[in-house]
């Protein structure tokens, strides 16, 4: 079993809190409503935040443009609050559903048990420092009628409290997805949401990488390693994953690429470069229709394992974008 860490501990050495300036929240102007042409959710959000929706599955504001990639990595960055609501047609019971969705270690959440639309509801609130002041947010988990919907609000800058009866407004105007017996086949969702063109650089233990701006990022921990993270959207059979394990008594990339080969396959190794340092790739089928390919390198007496999986049928979607993702790969 995986054990999560929170990712933000990567940063916070690094970190100079005292020195930071005084985050100014941005004001809430005005109030829209946004409502799902598709599943009917609706929600209230502040009108002068940049917004986008998929229609059947998502609504995401920000408070500053730009910004998504801060809520990637959790370091620096603009002085940010999002919102964003996400609805999810699964059979995956809602307590499996919250522990499956956690980004951070369970102890950084406090629980509690909440309403959301007249229907009961799991509230995760976390909260850390970081270069700005404090980060805080929630998440707001509701199931009904076969959806999974999810609420969640967030702030840097230690302006949560500033926007904390916004979020009240908020969480009173949702409206969760509705059944629609007679929907039109051309408006039905057409499946898992596809990864976005648009990328975002996210920042590891020791290196960083540019991921699609709707993948979501996990702290992993395998066994024998010191850390790491999955990157993932909506189809948890296409991933991105990074292990980091010490190298520190065996470095040469020869020697612990025979030692693994069995691992990965046991085809032969292909030279290549990760990050600009040398590396080796694997490539095989670790199931039938699952494609994988794996580089190991290896860089200040640790080994960075890097893991690229794809269902087969998704290969079209997918390869591109993981080609980008690994070109992308740098140490730091």
């Amino acid at each position: 079993m995986h054990q999560r860490v929170v990712l933000a501990l990567a940063f916070l050495s690094a970190w100079m809190i005292g020195c930071a300036k005084k985050a100014e929240p941005v004001p809430i102007e005005r109030w829209e409503r946004y409502t799902d042409p598709i599943r009917r959710f609706s929600i209230e959000y502040p009108a002068n935040w940049s917004h986008r929706t998929i229609a059947g599955e998502q609504f995401y504001a920000i408070s500053i443009a730009g910004a998504e990639q801060r809520f990637l990595e959790y370091g620096e960055g603009p002085s940010a609050a999002k919102l964003e609501m996400r609805v999810v047609k699964t059979a995956t019971p809602l307590e499996q559903f919250i522990k499956d969705d956690k980004v951070f270690a369970d102890e950084a959440y406090i629980t509690e048990q909440t309403t959301i639309a007249g229907v009961p509801a799991t509230k995760l609130s976390y909260q850390f420092e970081a270069p700005d002041g404090k980060f805080q947010g929630f998440k707001v988990y509701a199931s009904k009628d076969s959806f999974i919907t999810t609420i969640e609000f967030a702030a840097f800058g230690g302006t949560f409290e500033y926007y904390k009866p916004a979020t009240e407004r908020i969480l009173a105007s949702v409206m969760l997805p509705q059944l629609q017996s007679a929907q039109p086949v051309d408006t039905m969702p057409k499946g898992p949401e596809p990864p976005s063109a648009t990328f975002a650089r996210a920042k590891g233990n020791g290196y960083s990488i540019e991921i699609p701006d709707n993948f979501r990022v996990k702290g992993i921990r395998a066994q024998g390693a010191i850390g790491g993270s999955e990157y993932l959207g909506s189809r948890l059979d296409c991933t991105i994953r990074v292990d980091i394990l010490d190298a520190s008594k065996q470095s040469k990339l020869e020697k612990i690429a025979s030692d693994n080969r069995a691992s990965f396959g046991g085809g032969e190794p292909q030279r290549v470069k990760l990050g600009g340092v040398d590396a080796v790739l694997f490539a095989y089928s670790p199931q039938k229709g699952i494609e994988r390919r794996v580089y190991l390198a290896v860089k200040d007496n640790k080994l960075y394992r890097v893991f690229l999986t794809w269902n087969k049928q998704e290969e079209s979607v997918y390869k591109p974008i993981f080609d980008r993702a690994i070109a992308s790969f740098r140490f730091e």
